[in-house]
């Protein structure tokens, strides 16, 4: 992934957390924050794409947001048929995981979609 791919990426995933934060109208970006364990400032860089987290603050962001982790998860933009993650499966990976993980992606972009 090229750093312009990645910043769209960390744009499209900040949106997603600011879209189901809002989602819950008493959870401002410090209540987040604070059950996260991250300042006020940091869920606004989050959300504007300007700051990448760890693996473990997606887990939490998720559980905070009472969505699971994959709802947060950009889908592919570009028109390809694969996502980025099935990409980053190593070679070889049985197609019934590889259509797992797609569908993971794939479903809840679905599901904004309709929204």
């Amino acid at each position: 992934m090229n750093q312009r791919d990645l910043d769209k990426f960390y744009k499209a995933f900040g949106s997603l957390v600011r879209r189901n934060r809002e989602n819950r109208h008493d959870l401002t970006q410090e209540k987040l924050g604070r059950l996260v364990g991250l300042s006020r400032t940091s869920i606004t860089n989050i959300e504007k794409g300007r700051q990448h987290i760890a693996l473990h603050q997606l887990f939490a962001i998720a559980e905070a947001l009472k969505i699971s982790p994959a709802a947060l998860l950009p889908a592919p933009t570009d028109g390809s048929t694969t996502s980025w993650l099935t990409e980053k499966l190593p070679p070889g990976t049985e197609k019934q995981i590889t259509d797992w993980a797609e569908k993971l992606v794939g479903g809840y972009k679905s599901k904004t979609e309709q929204s």
